[in-house]
């Protein structure tokens, strides 16, 4: 199911290391190079085919019941580390161990999303299937990823959940791999989406010699103003029963009105994908105003004014952008995922209840510029969790590589935001030639793809490109982790990544089409002929305009004066 990533060669291994004993006794023999303590609680094998059942904390708040090892045999070594007087991380590493060749010689860390406090136990089975040695860890607390409570009076969680858990749990596991196979990993890499894509990039400005590539996708970078505008739609939408509302049927007809304007119009093609949202026009009075009575084929001017502020940036009291529009297109799982339903964001209430203000009655709906301005003098103490310095110069001048992809439907974070950072890094950096990036960064808009790609939720476009396990199967066109490893050990960048769409999102029935997803500052074009479901018939085309402020009428993706924050 999951092809073996290119083979590095294993040096002098451990002869012993298939063996269940060389699993079930390591744990009495590991030491750690750590200051901290570090406590390893079990070291067991498992064969394939057979499966892991999560225990304990995990288990509790329901980070899952068993994991069916699919990929190959591992040795499962669980730890803990005492990171402070008040605070511990739980991690575990999985170690190929089915045969003498099972490992590939490198090691992958995995992370989190949202408020997460679960290992991400389905990423590392997948990850390990491709003959890593795979490293996961719960961010410091056990968690939903909704459940912030851990952070209440506690910022020394905080600081787990922001870096300290991640890095110290990879330094656990490189020590770990070298004790099991007797030899350090030859590659260290990094893949996470959501919160995990913001901690890669993290790792990428504070930890730059922890890995050798990073994968982040959808980042949820410049994490206080990202809170702020996710909290903001229920001001603008109001609730059920509120002249400023919605319905799901609502934002469908919106949609209708989108793809009028911004998919064949400007890609040539009625896919029902807006390609490239960032140049979207989207003329709001387009949209029919009901009379005296309201129908399924039109709005109230009130409502078509909610319509126009949701596809607003947010801006503080001195006309400083603070976060990017919501793109063209991504409304209706905007609404499906609670962002327009007149929900409150759950994990938007839990950041500024727990970790800001310490006060689990805070109200999230009545957050204001005071609120968005105290949060952002808490940076520092949180542990730089906004991870938005765009200084990766360290990274940079390492040789290090940083693969990002972020979905241009994505309705939870915006798919501007990457963007905005590629622009930040190149601002903060002096560059003004993208191909001065090209070495170190690469970052992929995914037309049509929702948060992550997963979820359910996935979005109509083509998201399949082996991020994550449920995004690699037969007949997947590109594997973004083989990208990433072709790009760092054998200097073969990608320039596009090429993404399948099964129908209905299910391989069984069959390919829809694929679609190459060009690197910033491309845009995906239709080539004008051909059949526009084959990637083959689409072209990368520059950006001539790509530094510019404002790339399209939304998102404008730097402040007003043309600086950035």
């Amino acid at each position: 199911m999951a092809p073996t990533a290119t083979a590095v060669s294993n040096g002098t291994l451990n002869s012993s290391f298939t063996s269940d004993t060389a699993c079930s006794s390591l744990c009495s023999s590991l030491t750690f190079s750590s200051d901290l303590e570090v406590t390893p609680y079990t070291c067991e094998s498992y064969p394939a085919n057979t499966n892991i059942t999560i225990t304990g904390g995990q288990a509790d708040v329901d980070c899952g019941s068993t994991i069916l090892l699919s990929g190959g045999g591992v040795c499962r070594v669980t730890f803990s580390i005492t990171t402070s007087f008040a605070s511990s991380t739980y991690g575990e590493v999985w170690l190929p161990n089915e045969n003498s060749t099972a490992w590939n010689g490198r090691t992958i860390s995995t992370d989190n999303g949202g408020l997460d406090g679960c290992v991400a136990y389905d990423d590392m089975q997948y990850l390990t299937g491709l003959g890593f040695a795979a490293f996961g860890d719960n961010g410091g607390h056990n968690s939903s990823a909704y459940d912030g409570t851990a952070f209440s009076n506690n910022n020394e969680a905080v600081l787990d959940w922001a870096y300290r858990a991640r890095h110290e749990s990879v330094q656990a596991g490189k020590d770990i791999v070298n004790q099991f196979y007797g030899k350090a990993q030859d590659y260290a890499y990094y893949i996470g989406c959501s919160t995990g894509g913001q901690q890669g990039l993290h790792s990428a400005q504070y930890f730059p010699d922890d890995f050798d590539g990073i994968i982040a996708g959808s980042p949820a970078a410049d994490m206080n103003h990202l809170e702020d505008w996710s909290a903001r739609f229920i001001q603008l939408t109001g609730v059920e029963g509120d002249d400023t509302f919605l319905t799901e049927d609502e934002w469908i007809l919106v949609q209708s009105y989108i793809f009028a304007q911004c998919d064949a119009n400007l890609d040539g093609v009625d896919d029902g994908i807006v390609e490239d949202p960032t140049i979207c026009l989207f003329n709001t009075s387009a949209i029919s105003v009901c009379g005296s009575t309201t129908n399924d084929s039109c709005l109230t001017s009130t409502q078509i004014n909610t319509v126009y502020q949701v596809f607003t940036e947010l801006y503080n009291t001195e006309g400083e952008l603070l976060y990017p529009a919501l793109l063209y297109g991504s409304q209706v799982d905007a609404y499906r995922l609670g962002q327009l339903s007149g929900s409150v964001q759950g994990i938007a209430h839990d950041w500024f209840a727990y970790a800001v203000y310490n006060n689990s009655d805070f109200d999230v709906t009545q957050l204001d510029q005071d609120n968005y301005a105290y949060a952002d003098t808490l940076d520092e103490y949180h542990g730089n969790i906004s991870s938005f310095s765009g200084d990766l110069s360290a990274f940079k001048n390492a040789g290090k590589k940083l693969i990002m992809y972020h979905g241009l439907a994505d309705p939870l974070v915006s798919g501007a935001n990457s963007q905005r950072y590629y622009q930040k890094v190149a601002k903060t950096l002096g560059i003004t030639d993208y191909t001065e990036i090209d070495p170190f960064m690469r970052l992929f808009r995914v037309s049509g793809m929702a948060h992550c790609g997963v979820g359910g939720i996935s979005g109509a476009g083509a998201w399949m490109f082996g991020q994550t396990g449920d995004a690699w199967y037969p007949g997947v066109a590109d594997n973004i982790v083989q990208n990433l490893v072709d790009w760092v050990e054998n200097d073969q960048a990608p320039d596009t990544i090429t993404g399948t769409k099964f129908w209905y999102d299910e391989p069984s029935l069959g390919l829809e089409f694929t679609r190459p997803h060009c690197r910033f500052p491309f845009r995906t074009t239709y080539k004008g002929s051909g059949e526009w479901e084959d990637a083959a018939n689409w072209n990368c085309t520059y950006i001539e305009d790509w530094q510019d402020c404002g790339v399209g009428a939304h998102p404008r993706t730097c402040n007003v004066d043309g600086s950035f924050t």
